[in-house]
Parts: structure tokens; sequence; C-alpha cells
């Protein structure tokens, strides 16, 4: 998917119920990953955007943290891995 927002990829990320990073989603939409998020809430649509470190999403209370969360071991971590998930994910609804 060409010319994504960060609202087309948050909004794959939760349907997907999968983990990407702060680096490879800014990296994607051409943000730093220090801005990526600000602004927004914290909740559980947010959450799937994490850290690489932890897995977790920055700053987020466990109430605000999607509960499938961790239920998928894999982190989605450069904008490659990140754009091939979006494409596959594309294609299995196109």
């Amino acid at each position: 998917m060409p010319d994504q927002t960060i609202d087309d990829i948050l909004d794959a990320l939760d349907h997907g119920r999968q983990r990407a990073t702060y680096g490879a989603v800014a990296a994607t939409v051409g943000q730093s990953p220090r801005l990526l998020m600000k602004g927004r809430t914290r909740d559980q649509r947010h959450s799937w955007v994490v850290r690489s470190v932890t897995g977790l999403p920055t700053g987020y209370r466990p109430e605000e943290m999607h509960p499938e969360l961790t239920v998928r071991q894999t982190v989605l971590s450069t904008r490659e891995e990140l754009a091939h998930w979006l494409s596959t994910r594309h294609a299995a609804a196109a």
C-alpha cells in the first residue's frame, strides 16, 4: 500500500493484532520515531506501536494496552518488514 498514513498502519496493526516498532512505522511514514505518536491518545489501538527493546509501547499503563498485545511474539522492526506485512494484508483483502 503506497502513501500510507499512520492511521492506515494503526488500523492494519490493530486488525491484524501485530506489533511494529516506532522506528519501523516512522520510517514508513517519513517521520521521526520520537515524534511519531506525539499528540495521540494512549489507548489500545495505538498500543501496537512499540519499543524494539521491550516490545511494549512507551509510557502506557497496563489498562491502556490491548489485551492481546503480546499474543504474537513477532515484532516488525524494520520499514521493509512492515511494508512486506502490510502488502500481504492488502493483497489478502483485495
